[in-house]
């Protein structure tokens, strides 16, 4: 099978990955790898299972989704995943799945801090920034990226037991309403599922090391005209961290709950944290981008030369 390189692991994949960096490898299948991406045929849930909503379910052992009119997803141990596809699938909508709430499952079963957002390294450690679906965050990443900075990872940042995310793979997706701020046409540009206009954008790959995270900064809206930093201290960084853990549904039964808090509260105890109130008629990413790089520039001592 095929092998490629993302969050730091090697994955074996009966399923092209050409968002991935693809690496050659001469071994037979599953020997090497960290996670081994199989076909197979899925029944569903087991009667152990807890159902969370939007078609996921976990169990000990294993973690499912099931996508209509896409595939059924299996990843288990945080070592293996199987997909169980619909007739003619779009490969697209495979990926994207597989790619997004599958991998982020894997993540969590091997021990990580899942957050929903994206990582920006700065300087000699990384800036996470999070926020709920439409809140901006991929283009916010899209301008840090037009800018020269690094773009660790898009929408899924793990975040391991020492407090460092984990590099993802060069791509950001953008909605086509947000390519001509950035110079960017469709044309040339894979959709991340045919009925969306939405699009697959290659970035210049960064520093394949993990970062500590040092800054945590969650993107909201306000009425009043000026952006607004607003930190956190205490249990408010806790709460905001559990807010935008990603597929948080998925956070079943007392060893999972227990870990996810103590991966929060490492988090907490190195990064400042902060909401970020932006005026929601007029916020640009080019202010936001401006406004972060201020505050970890003049208020957090971090090396200049970041723009």
């Amino acid at each position: 099978m095929p092998s490629y390189v993302c969050y730091g692991l090697t994955l074996q994949s009966e399923i092209e990955l050409p968002e991935l960096d693809s690496r050659a490898v001469g071994q037979r299948s599953g020997d090497g790898a960290d996670i081994v991406i199989q076909f197979g045929a899925l029944s569903g849930p087991s009667p152990s299972a807890a159902i969370v909503a939007g078609g996921l379910w976990r169990s000990a052992t294993a973690c499912g989704l099931a996508v209509e009119d896409v595939a059924r997803f299996e990843a288990r141990d945080g070592a293996r995943i199987v997909i169980d596809p619909v007739p003619r699938a779009d490969e697209r909508a495979i990926r994207l799945f597989l790619l997004g709430t599958v991998m982020g499952a894997v993540m969590m079963q091997r021990g990580h801090l899942v957050l929903h957002g994206n990582g920006l390294r700065m300087g000699d450690a990384c800036a996470v920034v999070v926020g709920h679906s439409g809140t901006g965050k991929s283009t916010l990443a899209a301008e840090f990226a037009r800018r020269g900075l690094s773009v660790l990872s898009d929408d899924v940042v793990p975040v391991d037991g020492r407090g460092r995310a984990l590099p993802g793979y060069p791509r950001i997706k953008l909605w086509e309403d947000s390519l001509p701020q950035f110079g960017l046409a469709p044309d040339g540009l894979e959709r991340v599922r045919a009925e969306a206009p939405k699009y697959s954008v290659p970035i210049a790959a960064g520093d394949a090391a993990s970062l500590p995270v040092r800054w945590v900064y969650a993107l909201e809206t306000h009425d009043e005209p000026d952006l607004t930093l607003a930190p956190l201290t205490g249990i408010a960084k806790f709460a905001l961290l559990s807010e935008h853990t990603y597929r948080r549904q998925l956070l079943v039964g007392e060893a999972a709950v227990w870990q996810h808090a103590q991966l929060c509260a490492t988090v907490g105890e190195q990064a400042q944290i902060a909401r970020i109130l932006r005026p929601a008629g007029t916020m640009t990413p080019a202010a936001t981008a401006d406004f972060i790089l201020n505050d970890i520039e003049t208020k957090h001592g971090a090396r200049s030369g970041l723009r």
